[in-house]
């Protein structure tokens, strides 16, 4: 087993990958230590696509890391390790957890371990929880390093959801402690944007069949989503796909005015909260009277275009502050794109 550090992304987003990379090289590294990294792509599930990468490397330490998490402190690591070093018997450690399993069905709303930055892409916000090491019941899998290699459990299930908590339960059914590492700063940025939790309730019951001897009895709870939220989520689903085209066919007014009488957070996903931004930066520079040509819709002929222009921006905005060394090339955008990006996306002076 090689004195390396494994880090394990499945990857289905290359603009979010290469910031992710970024932050990752720019990490101070422990002696005598050098880091791996696996992109995983077209996994059929997460806990395939972990199970491949895991049986690839040889790296003592692993790092299973979403491809929307970027990594500002750089000595984690270092700190990581001395974590694992401080207590021989954690196998598991994470940014973000729970000291106990979770009483209800919303296992998300558990977390209580913990200091981390998100983004919803309509404002950012702190998950300042704890500032001090802590064992854990369950870990949050946005960032989960490991000491030992457990396989994940894509012998029984599937999908994108709860196999962190499952991990967590399979590190614990073998006697290693699990641990949440918190300080005063937060370790990193999730860019978790909007969740889609329409697959939610079914995953949640192929998990409670394997696991039901380990956790509370939830038998008398109702599920988290009525059906009627997965075909409204659905029907929203199709709006976007037609305001993406019409953004470009001269309709944005139409498409402004739309959004905002249909707009509902419960039924949001996070491109619709960019073209929601964008909308708002559009406005803007028009009441603002900004030229023509300097317009954030100017030199995009697409949503994929625009939506790239939009996170390049806001990456760069993040790196003013977090990698001032190494800013990199802004997309051109006007003060006042810049401004309302800064504003959904940053916490500003609450950091």
């Amino acid at each position: 087993m090689s004195k390396s550090i494994a880090f394990i992304i499945c990857a289905n987003d290359d603009t979010y990958l290469e910031e992710c990379l970024f932050y990752i090289n720019r990490l101070h590294l422990p002696d005598g230590y050098v880091a791996d990294v696996y992109p995983v792509r077209q996994a059929g599930s997460i806990y395939q696509g972990y199970n491949l990468a895991m049986q690839q490397s040889a790296a003592e330490y692993k790092v299973y890391l979403h491809q929307d998490v970027f990594l500002i402190e750089a000595d984690i690591l270092m700190r990581f390790l001395e974590l694992f070093a401080q207590h021989p018997q954690a196998g598991l450690a994470g940014v973000l957890g729970a000291d106990s399993l979770s009483a209800d069905r919303r296992f998300y709303r558990s977390w209580n371990l913990g200091n981390v930055i998100g983004c919803s892409e309509k404002k950012a916000f702190r998950n300042f929880l704890s500032e001090n090491p802590a064992r854990a019941a369950a870990l949050d899998g946005m960032f989960l390093m490991t000491a030992k290699d457990i396989p994940w459990r894509e012998d029984v299930l599937s999908g994108w959801d709860f196999y962190d908590i499952s991990q967590s339960l399979e590190f614990a059914r073998q006697g290693y402690e699990l641990w949440v590492h918190a300080g005063k700063q937060p370790w990193c940025i999730h860019d978790c944007g909007y969740l889609n939790l329409t697959g939610y309730d079914g995953a949640q019951e192929a998990f409670l069949k394997i696991y039901q001897d380990s956790l509370p009895d939830y038998g008398g709870q109702p599920k988290v989503y009525a059906e009627n939220y997965r075909e409204q989520f659905a029907l929203m689903m199709e709006l976007k796909e037609q305001w993406k085209s019409l953004l470009f066919l001269d309709k944005v007014s139409e498409v402004r005015k739309v959004l905002e009488q249909v707009w509902d957070e419960r039924f949001v996903d996070t491109e619709m909260a960019i073209i929601k931004n964008i909308l708002e930066i559009l406005q803007t520079e028009e009441q603002g009277e900004v030229p023509l040509e300097e317009r954030f819709l100017h030199d995009c002929g697409s949503f994929e275009q625009a939506q790239r222009k939009y996170l390049q921006t806001k990456f760069y905005l993040r790196r003013l502050k977090y990698a001032a060394d190494d800013v990199g090339l802004c997309p051109h955008v006007s003060a006042v794109a810049e401004q309302i990006i800064r504003q959904h996306t940053m916490l500003g002076r609450l950091l």
